[in-house]
């Protein structure tokens, strides 16, 4: 006989045991041989119980309880055979990072931090609250997050399908969003912004077309300004504020320019602008700041150190 739980997962009867032939009582005062009494807690109703080590067998053994107590941590990081979790989880750091089958976690959830990078989730409901970090960069598939998270702060990097936050979301630090599909924070939402571990406005995160060049150049701090250069794009800031002429020459598409833009407190941006001579469209390559000269750009564009042994038949 089969029944389906909450979470369509399909749950089996244990068959009836075969009646058996009665065995001699023990002696008075004797304790009867039997199994050893397990790592966890098995009552007829309510969590189970369990160190962190009983918690990990029970998981991978398919035995899945409803609501799952853990003294302690619980990692399953790279575990194949996980995929899902309790509906109802408190244990002090869950790491599930990293399981390729993993599709269903907690809807109530209680940790001290979650790392879930990386696993094949899709949606997450319920209620979590995290008193550090939750870690959910690299799911891809990824497109909600419970209605109520409560967190320090939340990674959600390089998930292209997670197109907003909850509207009740609660952080307290910051949010990091590089690669993800947000275009936007809830409006109730105040807190600091990362892009790939740096601290950004709302326009360098999600509308790197309301920059301008000068922009750029005004940013003193370089780590800044060097994330700022990558959202802005090359080929706009060399459209906007131009560069210094130190080399040109031609090739098959016509003139080719070697460009310089000079940059406070760090190495100038040196760039290779050409034109394709299939489709007369304009490209703008960035190169090492050392190099001088158009034919030297263009070799070490093409994976050559020497410039002279970059002797290219036909180029398109």
């Amino acid at each position: 006989m089969f029944s389906i739980n909450a979470r369509r997962r399909q749950l089996r009867r244990p068959p009836t045991a075969a009646p058996q032939a009665a065995e001699p009582a023990a002696p008075f005062g004797s304790r009867p041989p039997g199994p050893p009494a397990p790592a966890y807690a098995q009552p007829t109703s309510g969590p189970v119980r369990a160190t962190p080590e009983a918690a990990r067998a029970l998981l991978l053994s398919g035995r899945l309880p409803e609501e799952l107590i853990v003294n302690g941590a619980l990692r399953l990081r790279g575990e194949p055979r996980l995929r899902e979790l309790p509906r109802l989880l408190e244990c002090t750091h869950l790491d599930v990072s990293d399981c390729p089958n993993l599709e269903l976690l907690p809807e109530r959830l209680r940790a001290t931090s979650v790392q879930a990078a990386r696993t094949a989730i899709r949606e997450v409901t319920g209620d979590w609250l995290v008193r550090e970090t939750v870690n959910l960069s690299g799911c891809r598939q990824l497109r909600q997050l419970p209605e109520r998270l409560t967190a320090r702060s939340l990674d959600v990097s390089n998930c292209p399908q997670l197109a907003q936050l909850p509207a009740t979301i609660h952080l307290t630090h910051w949010v990091e969003v590089a690669g993800s599909g947000l275009t936007g924070l809830p409006g109730g939402l105040r807190v600091n912004i990362h892009w790939q571990g740096t601290a950004v406005d709302e326009r360098t995160a999600f509308r790197p077309e309301d920059l301008k060049g000068v922009d750029i150049l005004n940013i003193r701090n370089v780590t800044r300004r060097r994330l700022l250069l990558e959202r802005f794009g090359l080929d706009r800031l060399v459209q906007e504020v131009g560069g210094l002429i130190i080399d040109r020459d031609r090739d098959a598409g016509g003139e080719r320019q070697l460009l310089s833009i000079p940059l406070e407190d760090d190495e100038p941006v040196v760039a290779l602008r050409v034109i394709c001579p299939s489709t007369a469209h304009t490209y703008v390559l960035r190169v090492p700041p050392h190099i001088r000269s158009c034919r030297r750009a263009a070799a070490w564009l093409a994976g050559f150190e020497n410039e002279h042994d970059y002797q290219p038949l036909i180029e398109t």
